[in-house]
């Protein structure tokens, strides 16, 4: 999926594949493989791994989301968010962003 990387926190995150790290765990520090994103909603992301589903509550997890360059499909990037960030639902996150161009 091609996505600009700045505005990915305004996307729809279904498709994209994800790694998680929790945040109030000090002892597990890297960040592990959780699957493709296959529901969004206000508080969790819904994962699929091998025919494995599984949620993980947004405001307890940093994620980072493997995304490719918008011309060339072969440079990935791993962004890297904070799951405070992405909190609410998709539908919102854009027309956020949209209200606080016109605020300025």
């Amino acid at each position: 999926m091609k996505v600009n990387p700045k505005h990915l926190i305004h996307h729809d995150l279904i498709g994209i594949r994800a790694q998680a790290k929790t945040k109030s765990n000090s002892k597990n520090k890297q960040f592990k493989d959780i699957g493709t994103i296959i529901d969004d909603t206000k508080n969790m992301l819904i994962v699929q791994k091998e025919n494995l589903v599984k949620k993980y509550i947004k405001k307890d997890h940093v994620f980072r989301f493997k995304i490719f360059q918008e011309n060339n499909t072969d440079h990935e990037y791993l962004l890297e968010v904070e799951g405070t960030k992405i909190v609410g639902r998709p539908e919102n996150r854009l027309r956020n962003l949209s209200r606080k161009r016109w605020m300025r």
